[in-house]
């Protein structure tokens, strides 16, 4: 019976939602004509209108305001309609104009729970009234479902963001660690401990040597110039009674002295310009012998208000032009340049250094940390 009954208020709610079914339910209508106030028994009642009987001769189409008070199981509701009047003859029949969707809620609440049999209650009319009346589009839940292309697509971006992010801060804390812990040499190139060979004075140079390296006593060039020569005593002059003629000519620079230079050492034959024979001037390098016994180092310059930050070294590393990786070298000694007030250091690297390499130009990093600036150094670069 139960489920019967449920399934016939379903279908007369539906009935009387179309149709306006009127339905018995005790109830009181008061309302006001003639400047009286009336009350009458409610006949029966629907969603369109109401029926009650009254001795007080109303007019069709009248308009009333009328109030309806239902006897519920739990308290009297009272609801305040606007209707018009559509006949009277036994009973008066009235229909409501006007009505508010709270009110058509109320009333569907009211004449569906009396056709089901329930009692009506107050939490059932409170819920209704405080309900929306306004009709919204139903709410279809997204479907959060993913499948392996979204996934994978989401893990991959979330992974790339990771990467970024992780390349910033690994490249923010390398300056860091930068400003803080390392010390780079204002300038550095590769250098030696060579013999420099110079124009004593202006004249011809011949090169001598073959390839380019030499031994120790082999020649390595033939300098011809003329003999500078000043006569200030009474004594040079009477000396020059005494020399020959040829010698005579090589005083007064008529003719060239020759002069042979040999080698000091078993070197590695370096020329500052072209090993071409020609006429130079004083002073002016010809060749540098570099010692094949001797390895080649560094020479960087610091700036000398650096050398507090120098006691205290986790590591020195190198990279000489052309290379792409640094390599760890070690301090073999430091001077003071007095001319430009500088520290200059002698750094050994681990690796040798072929005799090509000389006075290539390097970098120099020293690190004063933890012994990570060559990894930050070099990812840096």
């Amino acid at each position: 019976m139960a489920t019967e009954s449920a399934v016939n208020s379903v279908v007369h709610e539906a009935i009387d939602e179309r149709q306006h079914i009127r339905v018995k339910v005790p109830a009181l209508v008061t309302f006001t004509a003639n400047n009286k106030l009336v009350e009458s028994q409610l006949e029966d009642i629907s969603l369109g209108g109401a029926a009650f009987i009254t001795e007080v001769k109303l007019t069709q189409n009248q308009l009333l305001d009328i109030t309806i008070e239902f006897k519920l199981a739990e308290f009297n509701l009272d609801l305040p309609l606007k209707a018009k009047v559509i006949s009277q003859q036994r009973e008066t029949k009235i229909s409501f104009v006007d009505v508010e969707p709270k009110q058509l809620d109320t009333l569907r609440y009211i004449i569906s729970s009396y056709i089901s049999g329930d009692l009506v209650s107050a939490n059932g009319v409170l819920n209704v009234v405080q309900r929306e009346n306004l009709i919204k589009q139903r709410k279809v839940k997204a479907d959060t479902s993913r499948g392996f292309a979204d996934r994978f697509k989401a893990l991959s971006g979330t992974l790339a963001y990771f990467a970024v992010g992780l390349t910033i801060a690994s490249l923010l804390l390398t300056k860091l660690y930068a400003y803080f812990f390392e010390i780079k040499a204002t300038t550095a190139s590769v250098s030696s401990d060579a013999f420099i060979i110079s124009m004593p004075s202006n004249g011809y140079v011949d090169f001598m040597v073959e390839g380019d390296k030499t031994k120790t006593g082999d020649p390595i060039a033939t300098i011809s110039s003329q003999l500078t020569t000043s006569f200030n005593t009474p004594e040079d002059l009477k000396a020059l009674s005494d020399i020959s003629d040829q010698d005579l000519q090589l005083i007064l620079g008529k003719a060239l002295l020759e002069t042979v230079i040999a080698s000091p050492c078993d070197c590695f034959v370096y020329y500052p310009k072209q090993s071409v024979d020609k006429y130079a001037y004083k002073e002016q390098e010809l060749m540098h012998l570099l010692p094949l016994d001797s390895p080649l180092y560094v020479k960087a310059t610091v700036p000398f208000v650096r050398i507090d930050d120098l006691s205290s070294i986790h590591g020195v590393y190198l990279r000489k032009f052309g290379d792409e990786e640094s390599v760890p070298g070690k301090i073999l000694k430091s001077e003071v340049d007095e001319e430009t007030g500088s520290l200059i250091l002698s750094i050994e690297p681990s690796l040798p250094y072929s005799p090509a390499d000389y006075l290539k130009p390097a970098e120099v990093i020293i690190d004063t940390g933890f012994g990570l600036g060559h990894m930050n150094w070099s990812q840096a670069q």
